[in-house]
This record gives C-alpha cells, structure tokens and sequence, in this order.
C-alpha cells in the first residue's frame, strides 16, 4: 500500500500545501500549491484548498508565530507513563501563566554524549494556544481535509532535511525558514535534531523598513521589496538604479538583525544542548523570505560559512506535478521545504514526529484508534479463550455423561460394591468443578471483549462521547465451601468437607467524556440509557461511579459481569439485571426462596423464587448449587 501525506503552512501571508506519495523507495510529489493569503483570512484556508481538490487527505498542519511556544526539560530518565505526567505540569504551568488554554505534545532529543556525563534526557514540548490552533484546525476539518495535528515550522523544515538531503555524519547544519512574521529555526546534526526555535523578526520587517524609507503604504513598500530589494554585500551588489539603490540601503539594518538573531540562536542552542563547541558547517534557507535576492550572500559573509537556499525535491519525483505547480516549485522549491517535511512527516522513520492536538480531540482519537486495537485484541483474546469454552463445553458433556450414568444405575448401586460407587461420586464431583474452573478463568477475558462492543455500539449513536481509558480489574478470593465426600468403608453413607475454591470477580472500569455541546448533561444520561438498554442481551450491569463532571466533562461508569432472569408470568417485560447474584436461603439452612443481588443502580435487592421464571430458575439454582451456592 503506498504512503501519503500533505502538508499544509498558513502563514500570515501566504498558504501552501504540498501532496506525496511514496512509490517504492522514492517519494513523488502529486501536488505544490501556493497562494498568497493574508493574516485576516486565515480562515478561509480550507475553503481555498478544497476548490483545489484536497480533500480527505490526512493532513500535518505547520505552527509558526508568536501563539507557538518551544520549550526543553531537563529530566532524568524514567519510564513513558512517569515522563507523561511531568509534561502534564509543563502544560499546566504554561497555560497558567499565558492566561488561555494551549494544546501540546512532546518529544526525547537524542542529543550527542561525548563525554557519557550526560545524565539526563532533554525533552522538546511545543506547545500551541488554542485561540491561535483551533480556528485553523476546524477550517481544515471544515473542508474535508483529515487533520492529524500541528507540528512548528522549524521541526517540519528539519524532517524535510533528515528525508531528503544529501549530509555527512559529522556536519551540523542550521536550517532557517525565513517567514513573513519571524523566524523558524533547526539545528541538525547527522540527522538528529539538536536544537529547535522561532524569533521575531521575519520578512515583513523587510517590508516596515521600505515602507519607512520611502514613506509609503506597506502594500506598496512590499511590491518594491519584491521587485527592486536587494541584501547582497555592498561591494559585491549591482544596483538597477538609483531606487534599487535606496531600497538595498533601507533593508541592510534589518539583514543585520536577522544575521544577529541567527548568531544569538547558536548561542542558545549551545547552552540547551551543553555542547559548547558546537560549530556550523553551513545554513540552509527556507520559506518565502529566503526569496529576497542577496539573502544568503550577506549571511555568508556575517557568519563564515556557506549559506545557500534549500532545495529538498532534488531527490523527489516531480512528473505527476501539473504543469503549473511544477513551474512555481521549481522556480522556488526552498518556499515549499516545510510543507514537504510535513506531508512525509507520519510516513517516515527519520522524520522528526509531533502531534499538536487539543486535549479532548486527542482523546477522542485515542480511543477511535487505540480502542479499536483494543476491541480487535479482545476479539483475538476470545478467540484464545474460545480454547477454554471448548474444554468447558466437554467438561459440561462430562458432566451430563457423568449424570446419566449415574441416574441410570441408581437400582444397580445399592448392591455393586461401594467402592465402585465412591468413584462414580468422585469423578462427577471432579468433572463439575473442572467444568467451573474452566468458565472463572474465561470471566474477565469475555467481560472485556463485551465491554469494549457494549460501548462501541452506544458511542455509534453518541458521537459527542469519547472515552479517556477503560481498565479490567480482576480479583481472585479464595473461599472455603463444603463439599459431600462419600464415606470410605462398609456402612457407607457420605461426609461433609471444608473444600477451597478459586473464585474469580472482575470490572471494567471506563473513563468518559462529553464534548462540547449545548446539553452535555442530557448526552451523558442518554448514552448511559443506551449502554443499559444493550446491557442485558450482554449479560452486563451498567453502574454510574461518577456522574458527568461540568467543569471537567468526564464520567466514570463499572461494568460488570450480570445476570438476566425473566419474569415468571410476562417473559416479554424487562426482567431482573443482577451482579453479584446468589440464591437466597433461609437462616435456617432450608431450600432457597429467591435471588439475592445488585441493581444497576447499586441497590441490593431479593427477587422472590415465585416471580422468576421457573427455566431460569432451575438453571441458576443448579449451576449455583454447583459452586457451593456461591
């Protein structure tokens, strides 16, 4: 099955998108589109992509500004769920101090330890505000497009590099995606991101100085910066004339700026990495702001080292391109370099992978893909406990053999010797409880594979409910029960004996949540109505631990293994949803009156023998007589 991907950046100035697939060893790009798009209209982002044809494609989406927050810990080594739990209060804390929610997701560094004194892990969390990350999400959705999340700008223009570039083991490069609001920046060395950031300013502030200069509107400050600027070195530039000339001299203090906060990034990423040597080999340029003419001569020459525009499609197969799209790439391929990065992002190993997500998508999610692993792995967890249906079927068929046996020699007994009916008891006695031990064992595999099917088939018709975790609890008790034992002798007769058994209890207990709606409330009580209304033909019991929670919209519900019995005199009515039933017997020690055990409401209830159906009676009484009333 071929792998593809899109990647999509909507700058404040411009949108692309670019389109791969993945033929055999080579990667083909099917789309490269781009088109100006300012800030105010970053809505209308997925609009403009759907009239070009993208549509339900899973796609990346490119963070970039000043909504998107790098940060590294410093953590010692410990285990994913312990790692998990420390990045929660990193999202906590930021989202206290920027006064709104932010969405997030995290990553190890696999940082160089020439020394081994490293001694602990530095984890890069990006974090996006939600003010800034779910308008632009819900226009992509809103137009058919599958988003998988939001990645920064600089890690993308990384992944680009470490799929597609040509470098030595030993070279570090800095890779610099020049945009219209700021910088992206990534450290790289032998395909291993060392170092990530995004700074302020970027091309526009180009633009502001022309607009200075010449006293003159930013839209028309911008078409003289396209068509007349000019950053190259004084002594290498050739001016056009005399307003090229004017317009070089206005631009040259803010090519300054950007080569000094290339220069303080070095000097930050050596600090956060401790690789104080760290030294540039040579500086790569992305984005539409690489673009402006003399950009990589003036960097050259402030830093010493070779600077050039990226080209990631060298290795790319471009002939599926339309003819249009293909011109403007390869007019310009360094100003699609992220949104490539992006579309290979989910497909490829050395790709540098984050899903930035709002918390309750990412949940939803989860279950959508992990639950599904989950119901699938039940399944194949049945199917292996069908092996132990299979043996407590036979030992059910020793049972009745074992029964007809002994029913059909009750004349011949009384004068066969004793001892050849002592075994006949054993045996049967042997064959019940094997048959009872096999059906314990198979409990909280078939309870779990119910569960996951019961909740599937609610949330079908409940799409605003997604589930945070579910978690099978098994406890085994061991008690003691009397058992008949034939008596070893002459006179005969039988024997009471204290035998322990191996009991087996068991709940799935779920965590769940309610997205945004105008009436959670009534979605949560209506989803659990659902979930009971199922239950029966499940043999389930449905008990509310927690009711839906408003400020945090969340749930929490048992399930739990249940028994149905129908009523004596209307089998077409609702009968009676037990757990924990057991046969109600009398002080006394006499024959059982009824059924005792929980509703689903939690109430422990007895239901009379002369209500229940006398089948059903018969068949709980006899497989209760058989676990020792249990």
């Amino acid at each position: 099955m071929a792998k593809t991907g899109l990647g999509v950046t909507v700058g404040s100035h411009s949108l692309r998108a670019v389109a791969v697939v993945k033929k055999g060893a080579q990667w083909a790009v099917t789309r490269a589109f781009s088109q100006r798009l300012e800030e105010s209209l970053r809505d209308e982002a997925g609009r403009l992509l759907a009239s070009k044809g993208f549509r339900g494609q899973a796609a990346t989406l490119g963070l970039a500004g000043r909504d998107v927050i790098i940060r590294y810990n410093q953590v010692p080594p410990v285990p994913d769920w312990r790692l998990r739990n420390l990045m929660k209060f990193e999202v906590m804390e930021v989202s206290g101090q920027s006064g709104g929610e932010v969405s997030a997701d995290y990553r190890k560094l696999n940082l160089p330890d020439p020394d081994g004194t490293r001694g602990e892990d530095t984890v890069l969390v990006c974090l996006a505000r939600n003010a800034y990350l779910k308008p632009l999400l819900a226009s992509l959705e809103g137009a058919g497009l599958k988003v998988t999340g939001g990645c920064p700008r600089s890690v993308a223009l990384f992944s680009a590099f470490a799929v597609n570039a040509t470098y030595r083991e030993d070279e570090t490069c800095l890779l610099v995606h020049v945009g219209a609001a700021g910088l992206d920046m990534a450290l790289q060395r032998g395909g291993e991101l060392l170092f990530a950031r995004n700074a302020t300013p970027g091309g526009l502030a180009f633009t502001q100085a022309v607009a200075s200069a010449f006293s003159t509107p930013e839209g028309k400050a911008e078409t003289l910066k396209l068509s007349k600027g000019d950053v190259t070195p004084r002594a290498q530039a050739r001016y056009a004339d005399p307003t090229a000339e004017k317009v070089a001299n206005a631009m040259v203090a803010t090519a300054g700026q950007v080569a000094q906060l290339i220069q303080s990034t070095l000097m930050i990423g050596r600090a956060q990495t401790k690789l104080p040597d760290l030294k540039v080999d040579r500086v790569l340029l992305a984005g539409g702001g690489a673009s402006l003419k003399g950009l990589d001569a003036y960097l050259k020459q402030a830093m010493g080292v070779p600077v050039e525009r990226f080209n990631p499609f060298e290795a790319c197969d471009l002939s599926g391109l339309p003819d249009d799209e293909k011109a403007a790439l390869e007019a310009a391929p360094h100003e699609f370099a992220s949104a490539l990065g992006l579309a290979q992002m989910l497909s490829e190993p050395a790709a540098f992978r984050l899903e930035v997500i709002p918390d309750e998508v990412r949940r939803k999610r989860d279950f959508a893909t992990k639950g599904v692993f989950a119901i699938a792995a039940a399944v194949v967890a049945a199917a292996g406990l069908g092996v132990l249906w299979s043996a407590r079927k036979s030992a059910a068929a020793e049972v009745a053999r074992q029964g007809a046996v002994y029913r059909s020699e009750e004349e011949r007994k009384a004068n066969k010797p004793h001892k050849d009916f002592v075994e006949l008891v054993k045996a049967e006695q042997e064959a019940r409880e094997k048959h009872r031990r096999l059906a314990q064992l198979a409990l909280p595999g078939v309870l779990l594979s119910d569960t996951l099917a019961l909740l599937d088939d609610a949330m079908k018709d409940h799409p605003e409910v997604y589930l945070g975790e579910s978690s099978l609890v098994v406890e085994d008790v061991l008690p003691s029960a009397p058992l008949l034992f034939p008596k070893i002798g002459k006179n005969g007769g039988f024997q009471e004996r204290a035998f322990t058994r191996h009991e087996r209890y068991a709940v799935v207990k779920v965590v769940g949540f309610v997205s945004e709606s105008p009436a959670p409330d009534k979605v949560f009580n209506e989803f659990v109505a659902a979930c009971r209304a199922k239950a029966p033909e499940r043999r389930l019991v449905v008990q509310i631990k927690k009711t839906y929670q408003a400020r945090e919209r969340r749930f929490e519900l048992d399930v739990m293994p249940g028994h149905v019995f129908r009523r004596k005199d209307d089998k077409e009515a609702a009968g009676f949803m037990l757990r924990d039933a057991k046969l109600d017997v009398p002080a006394d020690g006499g024959e059982p009156t009824g059924v005792r055990g929980t509703t689903a409401a939690g109430v422990t209830v007895v239901i009379p023998k002369d209500q229940i159906d006398p089948q059903d009676w018969n068949a709980f009484a006899g497989s209760a007589g058989d676990a020792g009333g249990k």
